[in-house]
């Protein structure tokens, strides 16, 4: 098994001038992601797990060094290629890793059916399965936005622009376009 790999990871808010400013002049330097359309951007729905004290987000708000948080992500509307992630923070560094899920476990997922999940030989899904049982994880929020991404390739470094984000605590039907 290979060693997590760890990142920086910083984040801004920006008001539309700063925006385009660094927008114009990092696009002289970096170039757009692979992934992104024609406008250079892509879609990102997410859908968080969170305990039922809100572990997760207590822990952002209050600045807890070791955390880590669980989602299902799909991109551009795509359902055919979902994964599920889990971000840990540790010392302002961050990792993140993945598995790929189909669309129907995420609705099982969704709906309260683990049981598939304890045959899976992958072992983010065994422990998100874990971690439902125990400290009873359940999917709760909704996160939508899109996505414009610049990549810096000689210095390895990714610069994105999250705009139009919104959000539905409570929400869980990820796949109805129309839930807000």
């Amino acid at each position: 098994m290979k060693p997590r790999q760890f990142r920086h990871e910083l984040k801004y808010y920006l008001n539309t001038a700063d925006y385009l400013i660094i927008k114009n002049r990092l696009s002289t330097i970096a170039g757009p992601d692979e992934h992104t359309d024609a406008k250079g951007s892509y879609r990102i729905r997410s859908l968080y797990f969170e305990t039922p004290d809100d572990k997760a987000l207590l822990e952002k708000l209050y600045g807890v060094n070791e955390r880590e948080k669980f989602r299902i992500r799909y991109y551009n509307n795509d359902t055919s290629f979902i994964r599920l992630e889990k971000k840990t923070k540790i010392n302002n560094l961050t990792n993140k890793i993945s598995a790929t899920v189909t669309k129907e476990e995420c609705e099982k997922l969704i709906a309260g059916d683990t049981e598939w999940m304890k045959e899976s030989k992958n072992g983010l899904i065994l422990e998100l399965y874990a971690k439902m049982k125990y400290e009873l994880l359940r999917p709760k929020t909704l996160v939508d936005y899109m996505r414009e991404p610049f990549v810096y390739r000689p210095g390895n470094v990714r610069v994105t622009f999250d705009t139009k984000i919104s959000t539905g605590v409570n929400s869980t039907d990820m796949f109805n376009a129309k839930t807000p």
